[in-house]
């Protein structure tokens, strides 16, 4: 009887690992590993600002886009053309037209939390495309307000994947757009 109990047991354990996820939901990288990315972060939240190089030759609408993460909001988001510069309406804004663009490939195609509810939405995407999805720790921004996770969902490209820290695959990470 004890030996049909621990084979039992010893199957369950088998099976039940076997159904386990191995693909880690999201990338966490820490503030430095952010910023090779273009992702910045401080006292006063997360900001981003990119351009598109490729813009032109991919016919997207909008060659840049800007977001920042504050105490005040979940995420901000704005789309600009090229030449197109930022004006700022407050304090967050001040803090993106005061930085440096970024000339990436790769920018966020989608910005949420972890539950899969988004708050900048590119809804033409395919639902079978894959993204990078990068999560940040607001806690690292020492906002009082903001302890939870913000995930942004790259466009994976070469140049992201030279970017990434050694010993990190993207294709253990690419995922698609979670469903809510």
């Amino acid at each position: 009887m004890k030996t049909t109990i621990f084979t039992a047991l010893i199957l369950l354990v088998t099976i039940s690992s076997c159904t386990t996820r191995n693909q880690p939901d999201f990338l966490y990288l820490n503030v430095a590993q952010l910023k090779t990315l273009g992702i910045v972060l401080n006292d006063k939240g997360v900001f981003y600002k990119n351009v598109n190089p490729n813009s032109k030759q991919e016919h997207v609408r909008y060659a840049g886009i800007a977001f920042c993460c504050t105490s005040k909001n979940f995420v901000s988001t704005s789309l600009f053309h090229e030449t197109e510069k930022l004006n700022a309406k407050n304090s967050p804004d001040s803090v993106l037209v005061s930085m440096e663009e970024t000339k990436n490939d790769f920018y966020p195609l989608l910005i949420g939390n972890a539950n899969g509810v988004y708050n900048y939405n590119n809804e033409n995407l395919p639902d079978d495309m894959k993204f990078l999805p990068v999560a940040i720790h607001m806690a690292e921004t020492n906002l009082p307000t903001r302890k939870d996770t913000v995930v942004v969902w790259l466009r994976p490209t070469e140049s992201l994947k030279k970017l990434l820290p050694e010993g990190i695959r993207m294709e253990d990470y690419l995922r698609t757009k979670m469903v809510k």
